[in-house]
């Protein structure tokens, strides 16, 4: 009797192991496969890429889509290489006043919405610094084709925030003074 449900707990030891290393396989052996970050982003539109954070398996852009949209993709890298992640994307905003927040979007890692900063300025959510990244990398052309001269993205990783059900975003100035608030 001993000796029939060792077998019985070692065979079922022995699927246990076996679906977590079929698990292992196909989400490390899953995706695309490309060589580097930039060959993975997606080409189903016309794309304009800004660089945002970075880390070893992730990397993460922002981009101007389709002359109306703007928005955030993911590329991860497993072992078979570099793959596109989860991305979300918005109407790009008519356009924004100086220091505003009208709008903030999220795909459920980071927040991030347009500005147009006018002078020093920082964004806050929550309490929390968020980081601006211009345009800068883009052409002037460019720039003027989705009329987004001198706006930047602002971002913040959610998981810096301890409320993640409610946001206060706040445009400060070098004084602290509140210049724009929204709360979603």
């Amino acid at each position: 009797m001993r000796n029939r449900f060792t077998r019985i707990l070692l065979f079922a030891a022995f699927v246990l192991l076996l679906g977590y290393l079929f698990n292992i396989l196909f989400v490390q052996f899953s995706g695309d496969g490309k060589d580097t970050p930039e060959e993975a982003l997606p080409k189903d539109a016309d794309y304009e890429w800004i660089e945002g954070p970075k880390t070893e398996k992730e990397h993460r852009y922002f981009f101007l889509s389709n002359s109306q949209y703007f928005g955030t993709g993911v590329v991860t890298k497993n072992l078979r290489g570099w793959s596109t992640g989860k991305g979300t994307y918005a109407q790009l905003p008519n356009p924004l006043e100086e220091n505003a927040i009208k709008s903030a979007h999220s795909d459920s890692k980071i927040l991030y919405g347009l500005i147009k900063p006018n002078g020093e300025i920082t964004v806050k959510v929550n309490g929390e610094k968020a980081v601006l990244v211009d345009f800068t990398s883009l052409d002037e052309e460019v720039l003027q084709l989705y009329n987004v001269q001198g706006y930047s993205i602002w971002y913040i990783d959610l998981s810096k925030l301890e409320d993640q059900e409610k946001y206060n975003i706040q445009v400060l100035d070098e004084n602290n003074n509140v210049l724009s608030e929204l709360s979603v």
